[in-house]
């Protein structure tokens, strides 16, 4: 019996870290197709508009969407999407998709978006690594992701934008497709933020 005991707890003491593993990957890969699913909605509803702005009625009116409202919502309403954007990593409160202005051609800060991102910091992506945004003057599709942990958010860009485009300093990544900073007030890998991904632009 006791043989039994310590074998079972020698599987339990290998095993149990990789299932939670598995789970934490199943969470961001998730993400990532939660994501890629915003961005085929995205397309079509541009394919049929010819226009990220629309105001999410079934008409032919085409009206300007404010920037910063959840664009998600909109295309569920159009049909585009089945519900609205809800990524399996983070707190699960306040995801959403956004259209932002973007902004001129040097930045690449990132900041806190507990009230909503702001377009001039938020809607920078140097989506190359070469420290220009190449989507200056377009509006640009944000995937925003609240309360993301540096685990998740360090796992979701090695999923969408790989090692070449990584952090640019410990807790902190401006390049590519992935963005967040975790070297405000909640420390360098301390805490959580929001996590900022590039879907598309127009």
């Amino acid at each position: 019996m006791i043989g039994v005991l310590a074998v079972i707890a020698i599987l339990a003491a290998v095993l149990v870290p990789k299932v939670f593993n598995a789970i934490a990957n199943s969470r961001v890969s998730n993400t990532s197709m939660s994501c890629n699913t915003v961005k085929q909605g995205i397309a079509d509803h541009y394919a049929k508009f010819n226009v990220l702005n629309y105001d999410g009625t079934v008409s032919n009116t085409i009206t300007p969407t404010p920037t910063g409202v959840q664009f998600d919502s909109i295309l569920v309403a159009e049909s585009f999407l089945d519900k609205p954007f809800a990524p399996r990593v983070g707190s699960g409160v306040g995801a959403k998709v956004v259209l932002l202005a973007a902004p001129a051609a040097e930045g690449g800060t990132v900041t806190a978006a507990t009230g909503g991102p702001a377009a001039a910091a938020d809607a920078y992506f140097d989506l190359s690594g070469s420290t220009t945004n190449t989507i200056a003057g377009v509006s640009v599709a944000v995937a925003l992701i609240p309360g993301v942990t540096w685990e998740d958010a360090k796992a979701l860009n090695a999923i969408i934008d790989g090692a070449a485009l990584g952090e640019t300093a410990t807790g902190k990544d401006i390049q590519g497709r992935v963005k967040y900073d975790f070297t405000g007030a909640t420390g360098t890998t301390a805490g959580t933020t929001t996590v900022y991904v590039y879907l598309t632009h127009r």
